[in-house]
């Protein structure tokens, strides 16, 4: 029975030794020292500091600026830039135009119209006057014929004439005249 008693009490020890936390093992070694290398070069360095690579980045190519309408990019966008006049004429609307005198008579007749700022304007057959880059078609007694391309809604573009008239009381015909 004395030894049942020494082998449980040992058996006990042994189960309690276990709980307790391990001792502090030997300090770690000191690190060695290192061998110095020879530097590198300059132009080496920075380009290791340089070579951190962006993330992302964003490029507009070939894609349509948000903040544009879209009936101006089925105009043509800079094709049609081209098309509008680039005189004083082509500030106006073309029904804001007042058509003043018609000379006919000659080779190339000609006509005076007056801006709504009050500027007068001579004009031929082929000259550029309105916004939507219209063009003078035929100058006729007491009449001008402008003509337009207008583009509708659906994107399609039609051309249209304009027919500016002088007032009845104006028209004279000198031609007639003794």
């Amino acid at each position: 029975m004395n030894r049942l008693r020494l082998t449980l009490l040992s058996a006990l020890l042994l189960a309690a030794g276990c709980d307790q936390p391990k001792p502090p093992g030997p300090p770690p070694a000191p690190p060695a020292p290192r061998v110095s290398q020879a530097p590198k070069p300059a132009a080496a360095a920075g380009e290791a500091e340089k070579k951190p690579a962006a993330a992302w980045s964003y490029s507009s190519v070939g894609k349509r600026d948000p903040f544009r309408s879209i009936l101006s990019e089925s105009r043509g966008g800079g094709a049609s830039l081209a098309t509008r006049c680039a005189t004083p004429l082509g500030r106006y609307e073309l029904e804001q135009f007042r058509l003043v005198a018609v000379i006919t008579g000659l080779e190339d007749p000609v006509a005076m119209v007056q801006a709504p700022n009050g500027t007068g304007y001579t004009i031929r057959r082929g000259s550029c006057i309105g916004k939507n880059g219209g063009s003078v078609a035929a100058v006729r007694t007491g009449e001008l014929v402008v003509a337009e391309w207008a583009t509708r809604a659906d994107g399609t573009r039609d051309r249209t004439q304009t027919v500016l008239s002088l007032p009845k009381r104006e028209v004279i015909n000198i031609e007639e005249s003794p």
